[in-house]
């Protein structure tokens, strides 16, 4: 027989095996979207501790022994329980609850049907889909099954491995002091199977949380969510190649700085960016290039109102968009300077002890009945001449002079590529160059520059970004 009519022929006959579902093992071991189907065990019945509660009341509620309740649930007895807190009832049985989970930064289906103790295929059949590769949205709401006796996600533990050349499963296995049984089933593969090179395996482990990520990617999380146009977001990821992270969001580019165990990127979203998605893009190399990733985030309206200002007649030539231009490009210097040291550690504070706001962040501006062309960037307080303005946190003064628009300024480097400013005042009382803490007298409230009246124009920029800053004084960043 021709070699054609052989492949045609094989090829016939593999499609009639897959349509009569006896196609052996170890070809659909070879389709990387085939996923475990869920143990064919009860489901545990699973306890929630509520206030009040101990270990010796409930393991006398289900007429267990507090050893029992121990055991099964890796707990020591001097541990503290909190209440939501899920506990596994040993001899017990509980059912499937339906539950809808947010997706996360990250979530795959694989990932989210194993916090839940399901499948993709059932996931897909709850929410009424077909295609295994539909693309996740941060924030969706995703219909599930549970079966870990719980409408909670369960933490799912291990490290990550990727298959390097000339690996098997023994080996793998070996060198994590696993069977190969147990690998195996940890990543949903017959045994034996055959592993090929730049696969990821999760290998077991009972104390790092485990992340279904592609490539080398550990860990990434973006905060807060949901995102509304005015807001800063911190992106963190964690690889285990080495090397710097690098990514795009909304047309900027992410600067990463060393956080933790691995880099975070602070990014701010003015209240001008469009509403709609957008494509975060991650990628990153050191010896090597790293995995990309793109994940589509949803930017909210901030639903921000217009402000209508009147000045004085002899302000007028203020309003010229040259003069702003001017200004705003000369600023820009200052803005978009980037140190990686962090220099706050706690909520950013407002920067005056009268909390009056005259003028919010993120409304549109009009100007003696003209045109909108501007949104107001910063945050106003209303004050008396000579009121005390404090720094708003920790940092080193990088402007203190007179502005044609915004008067005497005095603007703060927090590092990460943060910045506060403050308008219109009457006298600084620092100087470029100068550290400053959290809580020092910088400068006197005034009127100066293109301002109706005594006040405090506060800024928060992340890179020349403009955003509210009254965000920092309640979310810690990054």
């Amino acid at each position: 027989m021709p070699i054609s009519n052989l492949r045609f022929t094989m090829t016939r006959l593999l499609t009639i095996l897959l349509i009569l579902g006896i196609l052996p093992t170890a070809v659909l071991a070879q389709d990387e979207t085939a996923t475990p189907t869920p143990p064919d065990t009860p489901i545990p019945l699973v306890h929630a501790v509520q206030e009040g509660e101990n270990l010796t009341y409930i393991a006398q509620t289900y007429g267990i022994t507090v050893e029992e309740l121990l055991a099964v649930n890796g707990l020591n007895p001097d541990d503290v329980l909190f209440v939501g807190q899920s506990l596994i009832i040993p001899g017990g049985e509980g059912e499937a609850v339906a539950t809808v989970y947010t997706v996360q930064m990250g979530d795959t289906l694989a990932d989210i049907a194993a916090h839940f103790n399901t499948t993709i295929a059932d996931i897909l059949a709850a929410n009424h889909a077909i295609n295994p590769h539909f693309a996740l949205k941060i924030g969706q709401q995703v219909t599930v099954i549970s079966r870990t006796g719980s409408a909670l996600p369960q933490t799912v533990t291990g490290v990550p491995h990727i298959v390097a050349p000339g690996e098997s499963l023994l080996e793998i296995a070996a060198r994590y002091r696993l069977s190969p049984q147990a690998l195996a089933d940890a990543n949903g593969l017959p045994y034996p199977a055959q592993v090929f090179v730049g696969q990821r395996l999760r290998v077991p482990n009972d104390t790092a949380v485990y992340r279904y990520l592609p490539g080398e990617w550990t860990d990434i999380q973006i905060r807060p969510y949901p995102i509304t146009q005015g807001q800063t977001v911190a992106i963190y990821v964690d690889n285990l190649l080495d090397g710097i992270p690098t990514g795009e969001l909304a047309g900027q580019s992410l600067l990463f700085a060393p956080y933790g165990d691995g880099y975070a990127a602070l990014i701010g979203l003015d209240a001008f960016t469009p509403p709609g998605s957008y494509t975060l893009s991650l990628s990153g190399s050191g010896n090597r290039p790293w995995t990309p990733l793109e994940q589509e985030l949803e930017v909210l309206s901030g639903n921000y109102g217009t402000q209508y200002i009147t000045v004085p007649e002899e302000q007028n030539a203020l309003l010229a968009p040259e003069v702003r231009q001017t200004e705003d490009d000369y600023l820009a210097n200052y803005y978009t300077q980037f140190r990686e040291t962090q220099d706050w550690d706690a909520l950013f504070q407002v920067p005056l002890t009268t909390t009056i706001i005259t003028a919010p962040y993120g409304d549109s501006r009009s100007y003696n009945g003209g045109p909108i062309q501007i949104f107001h960037t910063g945050v106003d307080f209303g004050a008396a001449t000579g009121t005390p303005v404090y720094a708003a946190a920790n940092g080193v003064v990088v402007f203190s002079d007179l502005l044609q628009l915004r008067g005497n300024a005095v603007i703060i480097d927090h590092g990460r590529g943060v910045m506060t400013a403050y308008f219109h005042l009457s006298e600084r009382l620092v100087t470029a160059g100068e550290p400053v803490t959290q809580g020092q007298i910088i400068a006197l409230v005034g009127s100066t520059g293109l301002s109706s009246g005594p006040h405090l124009h506060w800024d928060l920029r992340i890179l020349n970004a403009p955003v509210n800053g009254l965000q920092w004084t309640t979310t810690a960043f990054p």
